[in-house]
């Protein structure tokens, strides 16, 4: 609707005041305060507004009655009775929680005919789990109602708009409702699994499900022991290698959930998801799909990407029961202490005015970051900042650190720190951060520290974290303050999608009607990603890497691609297409590329991959879609000449002459997939993969690496250390390692049948699951497939009172469902993390004794 002039004026008045007071430092003028006929103008157009329909009336009426509740403190009985109605109309049920509880209404004194309408509105959006009544906001209760009556189901959503919330009651829904049910939760890294799978137990053991397993690594399970449910939370590199070793014996996939979906545009990544739905898809075709991402345009593409016609729906919420404020903080030309604001609203740059601030805004950024965080939290507010990588996060998590004098470290975080300095090196620079109440968080960190930083941050033990990408990559870090400056994703400007997906983690439900997103300096940004369409459109990875054609792989095959990051989605790339060419009808599924603009080099392209001869299985290779068919097939010429196979069948790790065969392996994938290794580097990576798999600890081999490094560089410092350590572990191990050796074993078995072995009689190692768990001791694995990290495995398969090696892993749960964990010998981090698992969620200080 057309809002009047001075309507508009005052909203813009309204939105100044109620930004002002958040900004740091001092004013360098007053603004003129509202009168009582500008408040009853203000509320009685947001009364109006909330009886629309139309999203853009509801997002202002929110807008409007919260900054109110901000400018008058909650002091205007009318108004927090306003507001109560208006947060009933709107649907926003979190919203009005947090009115009652933060200024302690009760809503006594609202007439009877609005209680009345309050109350109709808990109704409609109510749903019921046994005898408990559920509010859900409008679009949680349509999300809700679409998973009931959809096969297939896509969904664009504001980080904060409650996805997960409905996830976890449609799980239960879906579980009570048939047995045998086998659902697929789709996470991106490594680094969500450990906290949605937390978040799925919850919801089931809240509602008595405790007989439902819970698997996170990619083991079978047979359909007899499955008959209950079972839930699988895996990466796409974990459902691959999941796929790939299915049998009639296990159960049939009949969900698959896939969340922050729109990473099907990322890459490499996005390439190797996209394969892995498809191989899904493929083998089960009955498979009831749903797509979670957050703002974009074209929910429905991923149905056109994955041929789903039948039953399907989409749709896109851009309403939020929590938004955000933009705010750009600039240079002042001459006053190095002040610094000039502005708030972006409706595409529009509102003047905050100046501020003197108690710090210089020049010099080293890191320093300016960390003195603006101090100054803009009050009273406790959590701030997260932004850094372009790991380097950067701890760089300005150590200055922050150094602002903050007198702070007193909590129990929970001396226990922490005493953690690190014993499991991972006692010149951890966290350990210094924390010591300040200061936190880092990256995604190539060990994932148990990465877990505590997590809890002690929503537990508000500690108010700063400095973190990178991975939180766009659906960790669940909401803060009141985020702080960004030249935001990056990887080495490329960060987009304006990501940027949406940022910045929706700024204000937290429950807590706060607004969340601040501080963006520095924007005008020397490399991209403007902070304004833009609310809504963007997304292309999958694949879809752009032949926007013109195909030029990449052509210059891939012709050996004129660069190298590292962009000769890894070439690579992909050439995999997927040719998978297209090879394997559909008619080559229909390389076809839906071409364009009038690049007819003629997608001819070139074809041309390149018809010429590419691969004489292996088809499934062979849609399995292991992520290296180069043309590789692969030289692996299986490698094999095929060996008369001695057997010297190539890995054994036992434990076994003598287990590295040595071990090695004789990685020497194949340098020469059969080009892997460019110095002699110097691939002892780095065979050394440390063995003792990963061997079941070492973290702290050992760190400290071992920092003593090697210093004895050569005495000047190179722990923390450049322990970070190039843990990306080599990361990357090269735990991620390419693992898909060369799982192609290793696919293409033994062919070589071995080939041969007239029966492969049957014959136990491969499983290297690849080795590699990514770290260790090849069964109690291990089987600790870590229902959850648990790495670290807590290893302590609790070395107690005196282990589990017998051949249990199975419902024998492991089982008994540790049962354990008295505050008794065991291991670390306080380890029993925590296993408390939570029973349910018994503790803070650290309590689980320790």
């Amino acid at each position: 609707m057309i809002v009047m002039n001075k309507i508009r004026g005052l909203i813009e008045k309204l939105q100044i005041h109620s930004t002002q007071s958040q900004l740091p430092g001092s004013p360098t003028s007053i603004e003129k305060p509202f009168e009582e006929t500008e408040i009853n103008q203000l509320l009685g157009h947001a009364s109006i507004l909330s009886l629309s329909e139309e999203a853009e009336d509801k997002i202002l009426t929110y807008e409007i009655i919260t900054r109110l509740l901000e400018v008058r403190s909650g002091d205007d009985s009318r108004l927090l009775n306003s507001a109560e109605v208006i947060m009933s109309r709107l649907g926003n049920f979190p919203g009005r929680k947090l009115l009652r509880e933060r200024f302690n209404f009760s809503g006594e004194k609202i007439p009877s005919f609005l209680k009345l309408e309050c109350l109709s509105r808990e109704v409609e959006n109510s749903v019921f789990i046994d005898e408990e009544s559920i509010q859900l906001t409008d679009f949680q209760y349509n999300f809700y109602s679409s998973l009931q009556e959809e096969k297939a189901l896509s969904v664009s959503a504001p980080t904060s708009a409650g996805k997960s919330f409905v996830l976890g009651l449609n799980l239960i829904r879906k579980l009570r409702e048939k047995d045998g049910q086998c659902i697929v939760y789709i996470v991106p890294t490594r680094a969500l699994i450990a906290e949605v799978s937390s978040r799925v137990r919850d919801s089931l053991r809240q509602y008595k499900l405790d007989d439902i397993i819970i698997r996170t690594a990619p083991f079978a399970i047979s359909k007899e022991k499955s008959q209950n449910g079972v839930v699988y939370v895996l990466t796409q590199e974990r459902l691959m290698n999941y796929l790939s070793d299915t049998t009639d014996e296990m159960p049939i996939i009949t969900s698959l959930i896939v969340d922050e979906a729109h990473e099907i545009q990322n890459g490499k990544r996005g390439m190797l998801l996209q394969s892995a739905i498809d191989y899904l898809l493929k083998k089960y075709p009955r498979t009831e799909v749903l797509f979670a991402s957050p703002l974009i345009k074209n929910p429905g593409y991923f149905f056109n990407v994955f041929n789903i016609s039948d039953n399907g729906k989409f749709f896109t919420e851009t309403i939020s029961p929590v938004s955000q404020n933009i705010i750009l903080a600039s240079d002042v030309v001459g006053k190095t202490k002040e610094i000039n604001f502005q708030l972006l609203s409706d595409r529009k740059r509102i003047p905050l005015g100046n501020r003197t601030v108690d710090f210089k805004f020049r010099g080293k950024k890191s320093i300016q970051k960390a003195n603006l965080a101090s100054e803009i939290s009050k009273n406790d507010e959590s701030v997260i900042i932004f850094a372009n990588g790991p380097s950067d996060a701890e760089s300005v998590a150590k200055e922050i650190s150094e602002t903050i004098k007198n702070y007193v470290p909590s129990p929970d975080i001396k226990l922490f720190i005493d953690f690190i300095r014993k499991e991972i090196h006692p010149d951890y620079p966290l350990i210094e951060c924390l010591e300040s109440g200061v936190g880092f968080h990256y995604g190539k960190m060990p994932s148990i520290v990465r877990s505590g930083i997590e809890t002690l941050f929503k537990n508000d033990e500690i108010k700063y974290i400095c973190c990178t990408s991975t939180l766009l990559q659906g960790v669940n870090l909401p803060a009141k303050h985020i702080i960004i400056e030249n935001p990056k994703s990887g080495d490329s400007p960060m987009t304006r999608s990501d940027f949406l997906n940022l910045s929706g983690r700024a204000g937290r439900l429950l807590k706060e009607f607004h969340g601040n997103i501080w963006c520095i300096r924007p005008s020397t940004w490399d991209d403007s990603s902070y304004e833009g369409d609310n809504l963007q459109e997304i292309s999958s990875a694949i879809s752009s890497v032949m926007t013109d054609g195909g030029s990449l792989i052509q210059n891939l095959l012709s050996e004129n691609v660069g190298s590292g990051k962009t000769i890894d989605e070439a690579e992909m790339a050439f995999s997927k297409l040719y998978q297209d060419y090879h394997y559909s009808e008619n080559h229909s599924s390389i076809e839906v590329y071409r364009t009038d603009e690049n007819s003629e080099n997608l001819d070139r392209t074809i041309s390149a991959i018809s010429q590419v001869i691969v004489d292996l299985p088809s499934d062979i290779i849609e399995k292991n879609s992520g290296i180069r068919p043309d590789y692969l097939q030289r692996l299986y010429s490698f094999l095929s000449m060996k008369e001695h196979i057997e010297d190539y069948l890995l054994i036992s790790p434990y076994a003598a002459g287990a590295k040595r065969k071990m090695e004789n392996v990685i020497d194949a994938f340098i020469d059969c997939f080009e892997w460019d290794l110095s002699e110097s580097y691939r002892n780095l990576i065979s050394h440390l993969a063995y003792n990963w798999i061997w079941g070492k600890s973290l702290g050992e081999l760190l400290e071992k690496r920092v003593s090697f490094v210093r004895g050569r560089q005495p000047s190179k410092k722990a923390s450049t250390i322990i970070r190039d350590y843990l990306n080599v572990l990361e990357h090269d191990i735990r991620f390419k390692m693992v898909k060369y050796f799982s192609a290793y074993n696919d293409i033994l078995r062919v070589v071995l049948t080939h041969n007239g072995i029966d492969v049957e009689e014959i136990e491969l190692e499983s290297y690849h699951i080795y590699l990514e768990f770290g260790s090849c001791k069964k109690e291990a694995l089987n600790i870590m497939a229902m959850g648990l990290s790495r670290f807590t495995a290893l302590h609790l398969s070395n107690v005196s009172d282990a589990i017998p090696e051949s249990s199975g892993i419902d024998e492991y749960f089982n008994k540790i469902k049962a354990m008295d964990v505050i008794n065991l010998k291991i670390p306080s981090l380890c029993k925590q993390e296993i408390l939570k698992m029973q349910g018994k969620s503790v803070r650290l200080a309590a689980a320790n004794k």
